[in-house]
């Protein structure tokens, strides 16, 4: 009773609990998304902040000191810019560096394959991009300008630090497929558990055998050692503000079985590890 008492102070003045007061590192994280949005909320997308917590802490947690964040489907920038401004100030908690980056070809959508792309709803040339307005605007983030289908290889070709978070954006399913390619990288490229944002899977006409559904489906199948799924019940692990917001039903995460870290312990359960020295 006490502890909970305590927490619910913490939480009105703004304070972060205590990471080893509680059996998981849920309360811990809650507040420092919470104490982010408080002071950010015009600035970040809950989706973005929440999602970079998560990586950030993982990254701490197995000793990476450089992770990257990346937007397929940049066109205007609202949201690169918001990704920009968590990863600057989620390295005020973490010691871990985060890097920027937003896929787009600049020209809008391209013209829709087959009904997969779902072309009711997206019509060629649809959210283009002004790339000199945008690049003035970013201050840390990187644009890259081209065809998902070249750009990802180039990307890759960079050797970028670990891949921690991506927003997937790009509203086709052949896009969609095309930037997956992030997610077949080498295994120094990637984080164990990739935290995943995928914005066009609900209401409209969004189903399992078409768009976005369809590519997280055929991907699945593909590949036997990684696995893209959704966070089952994520709304009842965070504040209680964002239990209803349709976000957590976006939220997935890619998980990498064969990657050296994949077995490390993340940090989320502090009751799981044993204390030997005491013991």
């Amino acid at each position: 009773m006490l502890k909970r008492v305590t927490n619910k102070i913490a939480r009105t003045l703004g304070r972060i609990p205590n990471l080893d007061d509680h059996d998981t590192a849920l309360p811990y994280l809650n507040g420092i998304y919470e104490q982010l949005m408080r002071k950010g909320r015009r600035e970040l997308r809950p989706t973005y902040t929440w999602a970079m917590v998560q990586s950030a802490f993982l990254a701490s947690s197995l000793d990476v000191k450089r992770i990257s964040a990346l937007e397929f489907g940049v066109a205007g920038g609202n949201g690169l810019l918001a990704l920009e401004r968590v990863a600057e100030r989620i390295e005020k908690y973490f010691p871990v560096t985060v890097d920027v980056y937003g896929f787009d070809s600049a020209q809008g959508l391209p013209k829709p394959e087959d009904y997969r792309d779902l072309p009711n709803l997206w019509p060629e040339a649809g959210y283009p991009m002004d790339v000199q307005k945008l690049r003035q605007r970013l201050s840390r983030a990187e644009l890259v300008v081209g065809l998902v289908e070249k750009t990802v290889a180039q990307f890759l070709e960079s050797k970028p630090a670990p891949i921690g978070f991506v927003s997937f954006d790009l509203d086709f399913y052949s896009s969609t497929v095309q930037a997956f390619g992030v997610l077949q990288a080498d295994y120094q490229f990637l984080m164990p558990r990739v935290h995943c944002y995928f914005d066009d899977i609900l209401g409209y006409t969004c189903a399992h055998h078409n768009g976005e559904r369809l590519a997280i489906s055929e991907f699945n199948t593909a590949h036997t050692n990684r696995q893209i799924s959704q966070i089952y019940g994520l709304r009842f692990c965070l504040p209680k503000r964002d239990r209803e917001a349709n976000w957590t039903e976006k939220m997935f995460m890619a998980h990498l079985v064969e990657h050296p870290m994949y077995d490390r312990w993340d940090g989320l359960l502090r009751n799981a590890r044993v204390d030997l020295a005491a013991a």
